[in-house]
């Protein structure tokens, strides 16, 4: 029992222009074919989707998107949210059919945070796909769309839920100080897969972000295409949140910045991809080998100069 891989992420915005030419202009992801109900979904791969863009009143993550496998795992997954006590809607067929699901459900985590379950059916887009400003690919397949990173104020009940209610395997559970003073508390963090990538999701012990998300990761082919998109991001005048730097626990070389809904989008490549089998947790202390400068540390650097 478990689910299997991120699926997809839907989003709520106020302006979905501003979305579409985010993720067509600057990510590089190809428009899809099939919503409705004023729904824009995005490719970036053969799936029919993987980003639902849903026009509201607010600019905010509204769910990540969790394939559970087959038939006989989507219902483990359903009994094992109920069994916890935790409310499950079971969504209607078309709601299902909309996400290219034979069936779908909705349940919340211990923190607030909206999730949906699906049996997939292994949707193949009918065209290839094509990326509009020539990004050579992203890797999915069985590792899924990427990865999320969600706020748990409530962190071991959260991080208790996944683990032994969806069935997420922790890869890295280190502490990381939330700031440069001695008397600044720790924070807890962790890394949990669902597959062989090092992480599908994480959670940190913070506060929840008004955006209703940390970041979502998408991991691109070559460093040529990441370095391609960093310069796309500063071309279009994106804030970026962090610069190019290599990270310790997954050594992914990526960057940050800002999506349309105020939540970060990490751009990488080269992630870990481990044995879930025989993969023993670390709890790494440091967050970056190099690099990744957040937006905060440079305001303060500029403040000092």
């Amino acid at each position: 029992m478990g689910v299997k891989a991120l699926a997809y992420v839907r989003i709520v915005a106020r302006e979905p222009q501003r979305w579409r030419d985010y993720l067509t202009l600057v990510v590089g992801a190809m428009p899809g074919a099939g919503a409705s109900d004023g729904v824009d979904l995005f490719r970036i791969d053969d799936r029919p989707f993987r980003f639902w863009i849903e026009p509201g009143e607010v600019d905010a993550f509204a769910a990540a998107g969790w394939d559970a496998g087959d038939a006989a795992n989507f219902d483990a997954s359903v009994a094992a949210l109920r069994d916890g006590g935790r409310a499950v809607e079971m969504l209607t067929s078309a709601e299902a059919a909309a996400r290219c699901a034979i069936r779908a459900a909705r349940s919340v985590d211990p923190a607030g945070n909206v999730f949906e379950i699906i049996e997939g059916r292994g949707d193949v887009a009918p065209t290839p796909f094509a990326s509009p400003i020539g990004v050579t690919g992203f890797v999915t397949g069985a590792l899924g769309m990427g990865h999320v990173v969600l706020a748990a104020p409530n962190f071991r009940e959260t991080h208790d839920f996944y683990r032994r209610t969806l069935g997420f395997g922790d890869t890295d559970v280190p502490r990381f100080k939330s700031g440069p003073g001695p008397d600044d508390p720790d924070m807890g963090f962790a890394f949990m897969h669902a597959n062989g990538r090092h992480h599908s999701l994480a959670l940190g012990e913070m506060p929840m972000p008004p955006s209703r998300c940390i970041h979502v990761m998408l991991e691109m082919a070559t460093l040529d295409d990441v370095g391609r998109a960093y310069d796309r991001m500063r071309v279009n005048k994106i804030p970026v949140s962090a610069t190019l730097g290599r990270h310790v626990n997954d050594a992914m070389t990526s960057f940050y910045m800002q999506t349309p809904a105020g939540f970060d989008l990490e751009i990488g490549c080269d992630g870990m991809v481990i044995d879930p089998a025989t993969w023993t947790a670390t709890a790494h202390q440091k967050i970056s080998e190099w690099g990744h400068v957040w937006a905060w540390q440079a305001a303060q650097e500029a403040e000092g100069a």
